[in-house]
């Protein structure tokens, strides 16, 4: 008596799982990697390429720090943050992140200044500055010398 039902049942499902997978439908957040070190670099891509806009939304963010002297923030720009690894941190974290309209940036606390990406989420509030920066001069050579620096503080 239940078999006939049982069996529509399943088609029925098996039926919605064709029809979503045909329309592209999909359960998974849309993939970000960001990176950070090992000299003073930090980005965040998006299939390869640096992030300058997304659209609002759940994301699933890979970070690869590969040294010790950086972190790796997430900040809406003048409100919260999210600190995504930390100063000692060495290696991979992955974190769900929700994006909501808006300016956005991603740096190095310790490094803020020179480390730094911003991009926008939803309409273009303002033009992304350089995604990455490369070299350790970039800091203007003003202050204490970094950690592994040998340029004698200059």
């Amino acid at each position: 008596m239940f078999r006939p039902l049982i069996a529509a049942v399943a088609a029925s499902a098996v039926a919605l799982v064709i029809v979503t997978a045909s329309l592209g439908g999909s359960t998974a957040a849309p993939a970000l990697r960001g990176s950070v070190g090992p000299g003073f670099t930090i980005k965040l891509t998006k299939a390869g390429k640096v992030v300058k806009t997304l659209r609002a939304g759940t994301y699933r963010l890979t970070v690869s720090d590969r040294s010790a002297q950086h972190n790796f923030v997430l900040e809406r720009e003048h409100a919260a943050e999210r600190v995504v690894t930390s100063v000692p941190f060495v290696g991979t974290k992955t974190v769900t992140i929700k994006l909501t309209n808006g300016s956005w940036k991603v740096y190095c606390d310790p490094h803020a200044a020179v480390m730094v990406a911003r991009f926008s989420v939803g309409s273009p509030l303002v033009a992304p500055t350089r995604a990455t920066t490369t070299a350790a001069d970039d800091h203007g050579g003003h202050g204490e010398p970094e950690p592994g620096d040998d340029h004698g503080g200059r």
